[in-house]
């Protein structure tokens, strides 16, 4: 797949004071971004979907797993204002997102 191509992102629970870290991987390139948020909700998804796309650009795909705030109508709405396919797998399956995982 060439460049922005398709990205993977999942976030990492209990990180200091703002307790999560949301992480974007391309995988063409396998370059990493992550964010400290305050949450895992869709407000936060989209927070760390705008900065990932200003550092690493706007992907054609991105895949993530059925949780509630990334399939919610907030997450849904951004990801068409900017032309992103939305592919969803298994809930916390770190097989369905396995390189992100």
């Amino acid at each position: 797949l060439p460049r922005l191509k398709a990205f993977g992102k999942d976030h990492v629970p209990e990180f200091g004071r703002q307790k999560y870290v949301h992480v974007m991987i391309d995988t063409f390139s396998k370059f990493v971004w992550a964010t400290a948020q305050a949450g895992e909700r869709a407000l936060h998804v989209v927070r760390h979907l705008t900065v990932c796309f200003a550092v690493m650009g706007v992907p054609k795909t991105l895949k993530t797993d059925n949780a509630p705030a990334y399939v919610g109508g907030k997450v849904a709405r951004f990801l068409e204002k900017w032309g992103v396919r939305h592919i969803t797998g298994v809930p916390h399956s770190s097989t369905g997102q396995a390189i992100v995982e």
